[in-house]
């Protein structure tokens, strides 16, 4: 009877283990000389939905902001969908380590999508995570570091970006 559990026990670790790999990722490929090598095509990270980048164009300087929050999703050839969600602490704290640009109340700034959105809006932040106004564009009418943050939405999903600003 012992060994009937253990047995049984060593079947069920096996094929837990069986259960938990991850074959999506690896392909085979045959080499010329015949014998079978196992390679990824795709890093797990680039395999993952993601949504387009944003470039912000601040006077005469470029700026790529932090992707915090998202989702998205994407259909696949077959009718499926492939989607992914994640989760980032607040933009004051995404840009904590960021220099903000400088800017002055006149300095013109476009926001230039991979590939353009339905619709966008501006949020400005405090440091203590409270939104202080929110519009489709960015307000640069006050004095000091502002952090702003663009919400975009697209068919396939959401998302938000974070940057930060000082204005003389």
């Amino acid at each position: 009877m012992m060994k009937l559990s253990v047995y049984t026990f060593m079947l069920i670790g096996v094929l837990a283990l069986a259960g938990c790999s991850d074959t999506d990722e690896i392909s085979e490929v045959n080499n010329d000389n015949g014998s079978d090598q196992t390679s990824t095509d795709v890093s797990p990270e680039e395999a993952r939905p993601k949504p387009p980048e944003l470039h912000i164009q601040v006077g005469e300087e470029s700026l790529i902001p932090i992707l915090g929050t998202y989702s998205w999703s994407v259909e696949n050839e077959d009718s499926t969908f492939d989607g992914i969600e994640v989760d980032s602490v607040a933009p004051p704290e995404l840009v904590s380590t960021m220099d903000p640009l400088q800017v002055t109340a006149d300095t013109t700034i476009t926001f230039n999508f991979e590939e353009e959105p339905d619709r966008y809006t501006v949020r400005i932040w405090d440091e203590d995570t409270n939104v202080l106004s929110e519009s489709d564009m960015v307000d640069l009418s006050g004095e000091g570091e502002i952090i702003c943050e663009v919400l975009a939405h697209w068919p396939q999903g959401n998302a938000s970006y974070a940057f930060s600003l000082d204005i003389e």
